[in-house]
């Protein structure tokens, strides 16, 4: 592999760990700071491919770098890696590693190219702000500049007796999402309430039941309100962030489904057919007392969720021929808001087949939903919260289902795969970079984050 191109391709996982030695020559002093700063907030460093052509499904949009510890204290590993956002996978360019050699007391690197296959390379000069590489037998070198959020790769190449640089490459940290998820598995056999951190690490099965156990929505106490069929029909109820004190708060005979709690964590919002065979939206206080209806009509309402400062609900209905009762009817999913209340009803999406699982930002402005392409694949979308300038989030061959915003605002969790299996992932609002975070064979979905505590 060429420096070149474990430079300029891409990102590097690093092994780095550093102990205080009495006489360390400055050379390995600088080196150790430098490992420090590299491997800091998980050790991954992005830059955007200016040649990136969207056209192509094996272009990628940025490179990068990711480090890690190594196999003793002076060592440093890395990857190079590039992101194709077609596949949703950061392919593997080269990797290797970065040591300090006593002998030498040089900094010495050896890699493997998925290409080219292996380069040596050793450091020409180590200085308080990087380090230049050189590799041996060829005439090229690479200077690296290493500062707290920035880094910076030049490469050089001998022309005519003269060391000549290509313009630099500029790379930034790749930001990592944080906090904790819940999600639904049937990895025990029935659906089942998880959470995960962000990692995708860090299991726990928070229902712990033999009936299938539905969750969409916390309180920012931690409480969670979910639905289940353990009673006979479906019920809602609440539980401490632990899985304690599971709490039917419905005791209904009907089916009552998909709850989501208010900003304020005093009301829920829901869907039932408890006066009629139509699925209608109900709200009710988070004890189940002061059961009011919001909406009735002829058509099928789905997923209700509150605006962050409590006084709008957004949900999904399905508006077909009312007039054809046959099951072959055409219906087409729309996005509606209206006040808390159920007053003042206005549609937002006006668009061919089934718009659902509308979500507000944290901040109002955007609202977050699945619907279907000109193609007929379903993909995550956003708007602004007047249902202005959507654009297709995913661009993901498979179907992408069910989004949860962050409570930053930075990353949306939504579930991915087909019919034979889905997983749970995010993604980045800044990049458009995808994370997987399960990947086990049974059915893994709609990721959503848990509270952040205050």
């Amino acid at each position: 592999m060429r420096i070149k191109n474990i430079i300029t391709a891409g990102l590097v996982t690093s092994l780095f760990s550093f102990k205080a030695y009495t006489q360390t020559p400055q050379g390995l002093q600088y080196f150790k700071q430098h490992g420090e700063i590299l491997l800091k907030d998980g050790g991954k460093w992005k830059s955007v491919n200016q040649k990136y052509d969207a056209s192509d499904s094996s272009s990628a949009s940025y490179f990068g770098w990711e480090f890690s510890k190594g196999i003793n204290d002076n060592t440093l590993r890395f990857k190079s890696t590039a992101y194709v956002p077609k596949k949703s996978e950061w392919k593997i360019l080269s990797e290797g590693y970065f040591t300090w050699d006593a002998k030498k007391q040089k900094i010495v690197c050896m890699a493997v190219n998925a290409s080219t296959g292996v380069v040596n390379a050793e450091s020409e000069n180590i200085f308080e702000s990087g380090w230049i590489m050189k590799e041996l037998g060829e005439k090229q070198k690479v200077q690296l500049k290493i500062a707290d959020n920035s880094l910076e790769a030049t490469d050089y190449k001998m022309k005519n007796n003269r060391w000549q640089a290509k313009p630099p490459i500029n790379f930034s940290r790749l930001e990592q999402p944080s906090g904790n998820l819940t999600f639904m598995s049937t990895r025990d056999g029935n659906f089942e309430i998880y959470s995960m951190d962000a990692k995708g690490e860090n299991l726990k099965n928070l229902s712990c039941n033999k009936a299938v156990d539905y969750a969409f929505s916390y309180a920012d106490d931690g409480r969670l309100a979910f639905y289940t069929n353990r009673d006979g029909n479906d019920e809602i109820y609440v539980m401490d962030a632990d899985g304690k004190k599971q709490t039917n708060i419905t005791n209904n005979p009907a089916s009552d489904r998909i709850p989501a709690f208010s900003p304020d964590g005093k009301q829920i919002v829901f869907v039932s057919d408890r006066e009629d065979k139509r699925v209608e939206l109900y709200i009710m206080d988070a004890d189940g007392k002061n059961l009011r209806r919001l909406t009735n009509n002829e058509y099928f309402e789905d997923a209700g969720g509150f605006s962050p400062d409590g006084k709008k609900i957004i949900f999904s209905r399905e508006l077909k021929d009312l007039n054809d009762t046959s099951r072959k009817a055409v219906g087409n999913g729309e996005i509606f808001i209206m006040d808390a209340d159920g007053s003042n009803e206005k549609q937002l999406t006006y668009r061919p087949g089934y718009d659902g699982g509308p979500q507000f930002s944290p901040d109002g402005t955007k609202i977050a939903f699945y619907g279907k392409t000109a193609d007929g694949n379903y993909e995550i979308f956003l708007m602004d919260a007047d249902g202005k300038n959507i654009i297709n989030l995913t661009e993901d061959p498979l179907e992408d289902y069910s989004p949860s915003w962050s409570p930053d605002g930075k990353w949306i969790g939504y579930t991915n795969g087909n019919s034979k299996n889905y997983d749970a992932w995010i993604i980045n609002l800044e990049t458009k970079i995808k994370t997987r975070l399960t990947t086990q064979p049974k059915r893994d979905e709609s990721p959503f984050w848990q509270p952040v505590k205050k």
